[in-house]
């Protein structure tokens, strides 16, 4: 736990609002007890504009964040800093480009509360979200396959370029959101764009299954209990984890046959001769 004078200098036990904050929190499994926890933490670029009207060439931006279990005991806290250029050439991408941080933690299943606390060091505004969240135990699932989190994202971009990411509780190489030297960022906020791809990764467990014959996963578009667009099933065979007995399922959708509007996106996983099947959706919203 952050001592006591920290916790009162950043309010990390009161709401501040005065930078806004989006969250995610997503989980995969590590091994028969352990899950890799990755929380993507999304500010908007315009929020600093406000440091580079002030004169400052860069800016600092801490942040603090804790895990406390459903009992209220903390079980993991981070504590870290983006420095952050504004230069002329940045600040011109600071109201399309938001800035992320990005940290990780290793839990056991269970119900907790995560709280993040941002604070720009130049203007000394401040910024708090916290949020509920359960990693389940997947090695209990005996009725549908089981599946992690399912990660949605327009933007993949290279390690060398992901300047504003943080990282934690797991080495790069290890990270199930890297594969071929880039790294997916997650859409906190699942607004997309019909003129890029959506990008949409998650991992299935295969325990006990032909690990030979390939699960199939394709993805539908609902707006309400209507169909509007559903991508051809993807084989997947390739990729186990030895270790989870995880399977790695990655899908690129072009998104420029959806009109603007919200949709339900629900992502669905077959596993071979059909005998377990897992399902997932959320709402999205599809812009220009």
């Amino acid at each position: 736990t952050e001592p006591e004078p920290v916790r009162k200098l950043y309010g990390l036990d009161n709401p501040v609002t005065e930078i806004t904050i989006a969250m995610e929190v997503n989980y995969f499994q590590l091994n028969s007890a352990e899950y890799f926890v990755p929380v993507a933490v999304k500010i908007p670029g315009s929020e600093l504009e406000l440091a580079r009207r002030r004169g400052a060439a860069r800016t600092l931006i801490d942040f603090i964040g804790e895990v406390k279990d459903n009992y209220g005991y903390t079980m993991q806290n981070v504590r870290d800093k983006l420095d952050i250029k504004l230069s002329e050439e940045a600040a011109s991408q600071l109201g399309t480009r938001p800035i992320q941080y990005e940290t990780g933690f290793t839990l056991l299943p269970g119900k907790y509360v995560i709280k993040i606390l941002a604070r720009d060091s130049t203007t000394g505004r401040i910024g708090t979200y916290q949020a509920p969240f359960t990693v389940p135990n997947l090695m209990k699932e005996e009725v549908r396959l089981p599946i992690s989190s399912v990660v949605l994202s327009s933007q993949r971009v290279p390690m060398t370029e992901a300047l504003h990411t943080v990282q934690n509780g797991a080495a790069q190489f290890t990270h199930p959101l890297v594969f071929d030297g880039e790294k997916l960022f997650p859409s906190v906020t699942r607004v997309f764009s019909r003129s890029r791809e959506m990008y949409v990764y998650l991992q299935a467990y295969e325990r006990g299954a032909d690990a030979t014959k390939p699960l199939v996963a394709f993805v539908t578009f609902l707006r309400g209990n209507d169909k509007v667009l559903e991508t051809q099933p993807l084989a997947v065979i390739d990729g186990m984890d030895a270790r989870s007995k995880a399977v790695p399922i990655r899908l690129s959708i072009p998104l420029n046959e959806l009109s603007p509007g919200r949709y339900d996106c629900q992502v669905s996983v077959l596993e071979p001769n059909g005998r377990k099947v897992a399902f997932w959706q959320a709402p999205i919203a599809v812009v220009p």
